[in-house]
């Protein structure tokens, strides 16, 4: 899998690299069209309600789960209209349209009742407002309405699936990204971008009610044309270049989002029920690292990260009669805390713009999952454990003074699966996991 996204950065990276040119003074005024594609994982909290009697009365088993987790690739066709507002600001319009195959499995109330649905495709429309750092480089944040409209709901309670139609999402999202021209009408555009749905639910047989919220976390790339009469100016620098070397050390301190997917998996051998898990939260990041530029426009550097982060999940299910209600189990789990030691290498598409892959070794400390029974004290699934991996990412950063940059990047962490005893009990009884973190993440760079 790993290997998928590195190939997606590594093309991307060339296709910049290729198209390179002088950068023209207007074109980021007028209309545009783009095409791309990028990865994202879904968030998605379920809540259901199973009607049942008891003594002849109705009870109502209802559960709750913070994070079904789901991932896929989309391609995306793009089409709008930037506005130079005054000074170095940019405002903007635009509607986007992704071709998606990002598929989420759930279990529902008890194994083997486990379901699937895909997002779908989806449309966004909205603006956005950027920052020129330099002529060519546009800081940006977007914002606006999401509408996608998922595939059947298909649930599996071991007689054979049932289907239902889950309606359309609609909700709204927000962004920020970084744009660069490239040449010749040509721009290259990447966005992290976070699209929060409205609940939907759907009810089967009268007996079972499910309801999905989804949150969608994507990273998205795209190559810009641009139709603006400009393309033959000359550059405006009325923003100076930065004409500094990158060659030497940094300090960096930012701030990002991460959703994390882990698949668990239980029983004997650790087989007969997979459980996937999502779990999200913020992070701040500290960083340390030394770049060395040669051949003018080519940048290879080190680094060593470390984000404080709390990507936790939840999960709760209770009977009610309608009047009293008790809980009858809950869980809790999550990830903390993220070490990343690599390497990058980058290509000057302006001597203050940086476009750059990254890649290394990855750390991450996973919490204990415990679980709390009819309310009575907490007892541990699992232990707590640190793993290993690899990241992959890309990226762009700005100068804009010598000493001060910013950097955004996208990075995707696989880490090792690992088969852990149950309730600290050796023998057959296990839970494999394999999880995969995907993180959005913006800082500020010092260079001495």
């Amino acid at each position: 899998m790993i290997r998928n996204r590195a190939s997606f950065a590594l093309v991307a990276a060339g296709t910049s690299i290729v198209a390179a040119g002088p950068a023209a003074a207007n074109d980021w005024a007028g209309p545009y069209i783009g095409i791309g594609g990028g990865y994202g994982m879904t968030n998605t909290r379920t809540s259901n309600s199973f009607l049942t009697e008891f003594d002849e009365d109705p009870i109502a088993v209802k559960s709750m789960k913070d994070g079904q987790a789901g991932t896929g690739g989309f391609l995306t066709l793009s089409a709008g209209y930037d506005h130079a507002l005054f000074g170095p600001l940019v405002v903007g319009a635009f509607v986007d349209y992704d071709f998606s195959d990002i598929d989420t499995h759930f279990s529902s109330l008890l194994p083997p009742d486990i379901g699937h649905f895909k997002i779908g495709d989806q449309l966004s429309v909205g603006g956005r407002v950027g920052y020129l750092v330099a002529p060519s480089t546009l800081f940006f944040s977007t914002f606006g309405y999401a509408r996608s409209d998922p595939s059947d709901v298909s649930i599996n309670f071991g007689s054979g699936p049932i289907r239902a139609n889950l309606g359309s999402f609609n909700g709204y999202f927000l962004g920020s990204g970084v744009e660069t021209l490239i040449g010749n009408g040509f721009s290259l555009k990447a966005e992290y971008r976070y699209t929060s749905m409205r609940a939907e639910e759907i009810a089967l047989e009268d007996v079972l009610t499910e309801r999905f919220k989804p949150k969608i976390q994507t990273i998205r790339m795209s190559l810009n044309y641009r139709f603006g009469d400009g393309k033959k100016d000359v550059v405006d620098n009325s923003i100076p270049p930065i004409t500094s070397s990158w060659t030497g050390p940094y300090l960096g301190f930012g701030t990002g989002y991460s959703v994390a997917n882990k698949q668990e998996s239980f029983g004997a051998d650790a087989g007969p029920f997979n459980n996937p898990v999502s779990n999200d939260g913020g992070f701040i990041s500290a960083s340390v690292g030394y770049d060395y530029q040669f051949r003018e426009r080519f940048v290879v550097g080190a680094f060593a990260d470390a984000d404080f982060s709390n990507l936790s999940y939840n999960d709760s299910n209770f009977a009610s009669d309608g009047v009293d209600s008790q809980e009858l189990w809950s869980s809790h789990g999550g990830f903390k805390n993220i070490l990343m030691v690599g390497g990058r290498l980058g290509y000057l598409t302006t001597p203050d713009t940086l476009l750059f892959v990254s890649g290394g070794y990855a750390n991450a400390g996973m919490e204990q999952t415990t679980i709390s029974i009819l309310g009575e004290g907490s007892g541990v699934i699992y232990d707590s454990k640190r793993l290993s991996g690899a990241f992959i990412g890309a990226g762009v950063e700005t100068k804009i003074w010598d000493s001060l940059s910013l950097k955004a990047e996208y990075r995707y962490i696989d880490l090792e699966s690992e088969e852990l005893p149950l309730f600290a009990m050796s023998g057959s009884l296990a839970a494999r996991i394999d999880p995969d973190i995907q993180t959005g993440r913006l800082s500020v760079n010092w260079r001495p």
